[in-house]
C-alpha cells in the first residue's frame, strides 16, 4: 500500500511539474547495445532504454520519437541540439559530467572481458601487456581499460559487432564490454567465452541530457521512481534481462 501512495504521489508531482509548458522530445541510442537498445527484424528499434523510455514519456505525457546516432559522437549530436535526451545504456562517470548531466542511475550493468573458447588466459595486467583487447570507442569500456591496462595494446572499434568480428577473425586477443552483445554473436564455429569477474566501469546507466535541462531531467527522475514503485522496472527488467539493484 506504502508504494502504492508514493507512486501516486510522484505521478502527481510529475503532473504539476508541466507548469513549464509540454514538449515534443527526441530521444536518442546507438541502435546497437543489446538488451538495452538494439535493431528488431522489422527495423525498428526495441530494448530496455526503448520500453523504459515510452514508460516516462507516457507518464509525463509528453510525444517521444527515438532516433539512433553513433556512438562516440552522440554527447556531441546532443550539445548541437539534434535531439533532446540519451538514453542509450550510457554509464554515468566524471567525464562526461562535464558536458551532460544525468538522470538517477536506472540500472546497473558490469563488464566482462570475452574471448573465443580455447583461448582463456590470465587477467592480470602483466599477461594482457602482451594482448591486444577489443573495445568500443568513445565508451566506459575504452577509458577503463586505457586506465588499468596501459601496456596493452588496445584497438577501438566503432561498434560491439565490429569488434566481436575481429576477435573471432584473430586480429584481436579479447574484447571487453558489455556480457549480453558478447553472448549473442556467440556460435558454434566461434564459441565466445567470458573470463574473469564482472566489473563496474561507471557509477551505473543513466539518462543524459543538456546542462540546461534540469527541469527536463527532473522530471525524468520523478517518473523513474515512479516505475520502479510501481513495478513497472522489475517488469521490463524481467524481459530484458537486466541485473536487479537496490
Amino acid at each position: 500500500m506504502k508504494n502504492i501512495v508514493a507512486a501516486a504521489l510522484l505521478l502527481a508531482s510529475v503532473s504539476a511539474a508541466r507548469a513549464d509548458g509540454e514538449r515534443d522530445l527526441v530521444l536518442a541510442n546507438e541502435g546497437g547495445f543489446p538488451p538495452f537498445n538494439s535493431i528488431a527484424a522489422d527495423g525498428n528499434l526495441q530494448g530496455f532504454d526503448i520500453d523504459i523510455g515510452n514508460a516516462i514519456c507516457k507518464i509525463i505525457e509528453a510525444k517521444c520519437t527515438f532516433v539512433t546516432n553513433e556512438w562516440s559522437g552522440i554527447i556531441p549530436a546532443l550539445e548541437a541540439k539534434k535531439f533532446d535526451v540519451i538514453i542509450g545504456g550510457m554509464g554515468i562517470t566524471e567525464e562526461r559530467k562535464k558536458h551532460v548531466i544525468f538522470s538517477e542511475p536506472y540500472a546497473r550493468y558490469p563488464s566482462r572481458f570475452g574471448v573465443l573458447k580455447g583461448k582463456e588466459f590470465d587477467l592480470s595486467p602483466e599477461a594482457l601487456g602482451a594482448k591486444v583487447i577489443g573495445v568500443q570507442q568513445g565508451t566506459t569500456n575504452a577509458k577503463y581499460i586505457e586506465t588499468f591496462y596501459i601496456d596493452a595494446t588496445v584497438r577501438r572499434y566503432p561498434s560491439t559487432d565490429a569488434l566481436i568480428s575481429d576477435l573471432k577473425a584473430g586480429r584481436i586477443d579479447a574484447i571487453f564490454g558489455g556480457t549480453e552483445q558478447f553472448k549473442e554473436k556467440s556460435t558454434a564455429d566461434a564459441p565466445l567465452v567470458e573470463i574473469g569477474p564482472p566489473i563496474a566501469v561507471s557509477e551505473g546507466i543513466g539518462i543524459a541530457f543538456r546542462p540546461e535541462d534540469t527541469a527536463l531531467r527532473d522530471k525524468f527522475n520523478d517518473a523513474l521512481r515512479a516505475l520502479r514503485d510501481n513495478g513497472t522496472w522489475r517488469e521490463y527488467a524481467d524481459k530484458w534481462g537486466i541485473p536487479k539493484y537496490n
